[in-house]
């Protein structure tokens, strides 16, 4: 198996969750590639049976430079796309974000991952979660103590980064008894 996890960041917490899912990864004996977006990034997403999909939540959606690769590769396979968009065999997909839900919590996350899964969906993968990581938020001058989820200084922290160690094993668990 061949994965790839493709994100960005801003202020590091989704880099932070990224390295960790590709390193459990690699722990677990798969081939694993972590790339983090910029301008020229092109690559072959057909190339990889396992794809994690990761940005910062900006306004209930990705950063500006996730939005224009995934739209610049929806453009590009847009005739391998066929109606009803079937399921390719073997191929999987999770999408992830991280956010701070300075006004209605996760709510704000939601859209996003919603729209990895739909791109990924389109591409066939059948999708195997949606994953909302709570991030502290950076630009703000005094800390966000007071939002719906409380104090979220120094998130992701290491709890939030072994739950994501739990889901990629459970992940590769449930991917491995599907295979055989």
């Amino acid at each position: 198996m061949k994965a790839l996890v493709l994100y960005d960041s801003l202020g590091g917490n989704t880099e932070k969750v990224a390295k960790r899912i590709h390193d459990t990864l690699v722990e677990n004996g798969v081939e694993s590639e972590l790339i983090k977006i910029k301008e020229d990034t092109d690559l072959d997403l057909y190339a990889y049976d396992l794809l994690f999909l990761g940005s910062p939540v900006i306004a209930w959606g990705p950063t500006n430079s996730m939005r224009d690769f995934v739209m610049k590769k929806l453009r590009s396979y847009h005739k391998d796309i066929q109606p009803s968009a079937p399921l390719r065999p073997g191929k999987f997909a999770v999408s992830f974000c991280t956010f701070s839900g300075t006004h209605i919590g996760e709510d704000e996350a939601v859209p996003l991952t919603k729209w990895f899964s739909a791109f990924t969906g389109h591409l066939g993968c059948r999708i195997m979660g949606e994953w909302h990581i709570v991030g502290e938020f950076h630009k703000q001058e005094e800390p966000n103590i007071y939002g719906r989820l409380g104090d979220i200084r120094g998130r992701p922290n290491e709890h939030d980064l072994l739950d994501i160690d739990n889901r990629v094993k459970g992940l590769l668990a449930g991917l491995a008894s599907w295979r055989s």
